[in-house]
């Protein structure tokens, strides 16, 4: 049977959103490159013009970046509650989605019910910490080149007080979502960690209980940090983090 994802499309606008944020991003660093050469073009007054202008769209694309963001949090929530639905209905056997998902699940030989939540979960957070590692070096790189990049036009044009102001948008911006996903990744580590030790240790009788807490636990993190794994990456790893899974499974007498 072919997965089927009736909720592709509400990602779908997330990436195309990232995609416009990625241009808005590179587009605003090239400006920023460009006005420094010609700030240290001979002479300068003939370029005192040039230098308006270029520090005018890149204020504009800052604030198109910096909106761009706000725009995609919400996508993203909107996303994530459809997912939501599904995640119930695959693993409590209700009927909240108008369509379900087949074949993005792995678990259907566990019956419904508080524990196959667990499971779903727990899988979710083995993707979700993998994926998230793999995505946080290049975002690191960016944040750094981007920061230098401002940082030397901060120091060696001269700007109005609101350009400036505005172009800062940009770094601060890249800036947290670097430490965002570095806390994110951090923190499904964590809900892996703990479901490890509920699949392993812990006896029937608290694990419906502590499986309640973890999920909701990693549901939180999801809402807060509105964070979209990289398709791309998540792709490359599926086929490989999906064999690990199935011996996680096997490893804690799952299903």
């Amino acid at each position: 049977m072919t997965k089927k994802i009736p909720y592709h499309n509400d990602y779908a606008l997330v990436d195309n959103n990232e995609l416009i944020s990625k241009w808005l991003l590179w587009l605003s660093v090239i400006t920023s490159i460009v006005t420094v050469i010609v700030s240290k073009s001979k002479p300068f007054d003939s370029n005192e013009n040039a230098i308006t202008i270029l520090n005018a769209i890149n204020s504009i694309l800052t604030v198109g970046y910096f909106f761009s963001d706000i725009i995609g949090n919400y996508l993203f929530y909107q996303a994530e509650r459809n997912r939501r639905d599904d995640f119930f209905d695959n693993s409590l056997n209700t009927k909240l989605s108008i369509e379900n998902t087949e074949e993005y699940y792995s678990n259907d030989n566990v019956s419904p019910g508080i524990e196959k939540m667990g499971v779903n979960s727990f899988e979710n957070s083995f993707f979700s910490k993998e994926v998230s590692k793999r995505m946080l070096p290049p975002l690191v790189y960016k944040s750094i080149a981007v920061i230098i990049i401002f940082l030397i036009l901060a120091l060696f044009t001269d700007r109005e007080i609101l350009s400036t102001a505005l172009q800062a948008l940009l770094p601060l911006t890249i800036l947290q979502q670097t430490i965002r996903l570095f806390l994110y990744n951090k923190r499904v580590n964590d809900v892996f960690k703990k479901y490890q030790s509920i699949f392993s240790v812990t006896t029937d009788g608290n694990k419906q209980l502590l499986i309640i807490h973890t999920m909701t636990s990693y549901e939180t993190v999801l809402s807060w940090a509105c964070i979209k794994l990289d398709s791309k990456i998540f792709h490359n790893l599926n086929d490989s983090l999906t064999i690990q899974w199935e011996q996680l499974k096997k490893k804690y007498s799952i299903g």
